[in-house]
């Protein structure tokens, strides 16, 4: 990490509304702004009050914003603190109408929209580059760069936030399990039958606990699974994404989509394989800096069509409806051995 500076202590506004893991994201830029200038300096988030659980994982902020809809919901306290800088890490309609009410030095990412795009018509073949390189490029006219590329997990990211587990939670969380995360908000990112059932069968036949994680929508199928296998904990729908850290904390190991818990993953420093559906690696946002042996494990038809179906998994263009377990969707098409392999290899 860079050295403090002799630097004045400025105060930053960091603007990132959504989505749960772009928040998780700007822990290692927070990390950086705090290197450089120290705890003196003013370091906000604002964002959505619905992504307020992701924004207090971050560790290093002094305050955040949140609004429901629009940012005049809070504009009255943002003008009271005269932030010096307003890094717009989202290049939205929000962020955009807060640039223009704010007395501030505004630096803005580089959203590789036009390259997104490119590569989900098939257009481009060069990785988009990761949106947390993109994010330092935003700070680089102070003197900040990304750690060395030699770090990873907590060395390269900092440190997030967790919340102590409690003794109810720290009971039913055994030490060194295999974390399976089991949804998304998006059809297009969840683990299919075949790859959860296959990671169950595994770590019962190797003697490994296994943890179940999701939102609340996951708490049916989680409990249907629990009941059948004695070895698997359900703590769906029980866990503050605080807490998940918590739990990662405790894991040997993690099987994830490409979703918060990915990037929780990564911050964490556990090993992780990363499964892919309807995005792909290339358009900018896999995992940063995750555990040398983490590995992104992609649909079978990736290796003949690379193209992404949509940037966020909410389209396939295999499928149609919003059906996770729709047969055709990329997700169902991801190879469950290649799993099995990864966690051999890091567990053995």
């Amino acid at each position: 990490m860079m050295a403090q500076t002799d630097a004045p202590s400025p105060r930053f506004l960091i603007a990132r509304f959504s989505a749960l893991g772009d928040i998780v994201l700007m822990q290692p830029v927070i990390t950086a702004l705090r290197d450089t200038y120290g705890p003196a300096a003013q370091v906000d988030l604002i964002c959505l009050r619905r992504c307020e659980e992701a924004a207090r994982v971050l560790g290093g902020l002094d305050h955040i914003h949140l609004v429901e809809k629009g940012t005049g919901e809070c504009i009255e306290a943002i003008k009271e603190r005269r932030y010096d800088y307003l890094l717009d890490l989202h290049q939205s309609v929000r962020s955009r109408s807060l640039a223009g009410q704010m007395d501030s030095l505004v630096l803005k990412v580089d959203k590789a929209n036009v390259a997104r795009w490119m590569h989900i018509r098939g257009w481009r073949k060069e990785p988009v580059p990761s949106f947390v390189e993109r994010c330092f490029d935003v700070v680089a006219p102070f003197g900040m760069v990304p750690p060395a590329e030699s770090l990873w997990g907590p060395d390269a990211w900092g440190s997030l936030t967790a919340k102590e587990l409690s003794s109810h939670l720290e009971e039913r969380v055994p030490k060194d399990h295999v974390a399976l995360c089991l949804g998304s908000s998006q059809p297009g990112k969840h683990l299919s039958e075949d790859v959860v059932h296959a990671v169950l069968q595994w770590t019962q036949r190797q003697g490994h606990a296994l943890v179940l994680l999701g939102g609340s929508a996951e708490r049916p199928r989680a409990k249907e699974l629990a009941e059948g296998w004695p070895h698997a904990v359900d703590l769906t729908g029980a866990c503050t994404l605080l807490e998940t850290v918590g739990v990662f904390q405790r894991a040997a190991a993690l099987v994830t989509g490409d979703t918060v818990t990915m990037h929780l993953g990564a911050a964490t420093g556990r090993p992780m394989a990363s499964i892919w559906g309807c995005t792909r690696p290339a358009l900018g946002l896999r995992a940063w800096r995750p555990h040398p042996e983490s590995q992104d494990i992609l649909p079978e038809r990736a290796s003949e069509d690379p193209r992404p179906c949509s940037k966020h998994g909410a389209t396939c263009r295999h499928a149609n409806g919003q059906d996770p377990k729709s047969a055709g969707r990329c997700s169902q098409k991801v190879d469950p051995s290649h799993i099995l392999n990864w966690l051999e290899k890091v567990l053995s």
